[in-house]
């Protein structure tokens, strides 16, 4: 029984002139078509390869564009928090030196009559009330000690002392002597803050 086959040959100008195909032919035939295969698949794995890392590298870029755009997105914020927070101490700084420069200029005000009883004050909150003592007083302010002194529970005694300075106080006991004058007193309720030196550039 007889079979009809096709067969198709790579290069048209292998066919033979006559009706007889040689084996050598057939052969070669067979052998190109092998390695035309062969070259098609390892082009298609070629491609398909360039594909993955074209993928690959351009998903490593957007990825690192990504990382320098938080990086600088961070330096920014940061950057602004910085600048924020020394705003603020600024603003801080400037408003305990204005309170305080208010509250020295108001405690300034105080009238000399008047800063006897809070220096008293100070002085019998210091001492045991019972402990008794010698208070010395500028000579002007004599008659003002003994007025304001009689509000307290301080066994004390005032004399005259013109060594002393107006406004100064100085209370003499056995536990020893201790002073006190008004502008250490203001200075110890409401200090004036200390501006930090400005450096020189």
């Amino acid at each position: 029984m007889l079979t009809r086959r096709c067969l198709t040959f790579s290069d048209p100008q292998a066919l033979p002139d006559g009706p007889v195909l040689r084996r050598e032919v057939l052969e070669q035939n067979l052998l190109a078509s092998q390695l035309l295969e062969a070259a098609r698949s390892n082009a298609e794995s070629i491609l398909a390869q360039a594909r993955r890392q074209s993928a690959q590298l351009a998903d490593e870029a957007r990825e690192q564009a990504r990382a320098e755009v938080w990086r600088q997105a961070d330096a920014l914020l940061n950057e602004w928090q910085q600048q924020r927070q020394q705003m603020w101490t600024d603003i801080i700084a400037s408003a305990e030196t204005l309170v305080s420069e208010a509250m020295q200029c108001l405690l300034g005000e105080t009238v000399q009559p008047e800063r006897i009883k809070p220096l008293l004050r100070q002085l019998a909150a210091a001492q045991p009330s019972d402990e008794a003592g010698v208070l010395h007083c500028h000579p002007a302010e004599l008659d003002a000690v003994s007025h304001h002194l009689q509000t307290t529970q301080a066994l004390w005694s005032v004399r005259a002392d013109p060594q002393l300075p107006p406004d100064s106080l100085c209370l003499r006991t056995a536990l020893g002597d201790f002073s006190l004058s008004w502008g250490a007193l203001v200075a110890q309720v409401w200090p004036l803050p200390q501006v930090p030196a400005q450096s020189v550039r």
